[in-house]
């Protein structure tokens, strides 16, 4: 009986720490959830930073909800080029930097061909849906407030 505690009390410990942190949210994806503001307006946003998710990104999907967007961690701010590879929906594409908003590529369409680069080194890149950018008046400067 006493054995049988002990293995349960082993398996349990080793799926609370082999298992997602507590409190964290996870997309459907199995990527980790943030909710930041982008000029006040609210997004929560999965979060990529490893060179696969980079590289995926949002391609293959079928659409990006309203409210919702993917927030790249570039790992080092450098003048990122992004891409609309295997692209099914429109996306606007959110370069930040020191806190705001330091640049936009408004309204791509899954039909750009060619590469988006950002207009000065960026740590990190949020795409939301198209529109977003218009629809809430952002603009270079905007602040923008990421949980660390």
């Amino acid at each position: 009986m006493a054995a049988n505690a002990v293995v349960l009390l082993i398996l349990s410990a080793a799926a609370l720490l082999g298992g997602p942190a507590w409190g964290q949210d996870y997309s459907e994806h199995g990527n980790p959830l943030t909710r930041l503001t982008v000029k006040g307006v609210s997004v929560l946003a999965e979060v990529v930073s490893t060179p696969e998710q980079l590289y995926l990104g949002l391609s293959h999907r079928p659409e990006l909800p309203e409210g919702r967007g993917m927030l790249f961690l570039m790992g080092s701010a450098a003048p990122h080029v992004f891409c609309m590879r295997d692209m099914r929906f429109g996306i606007d594409i959110i370069w930040i930097a020191d806190g705001r908003v330091a640049g936009l590529h408004p309204g791509l369409s899954p039909d750009d061909t060619g590469s988006f680069q950002a207009p000065a080194p960026v740590p990190l890149v949020l795409e939301v849906p198209a529109g977003f950018a218009r629809r809430h008046g952002i603009k270079v400067g905007d602040p923008v407030v990421v949980p660390e």
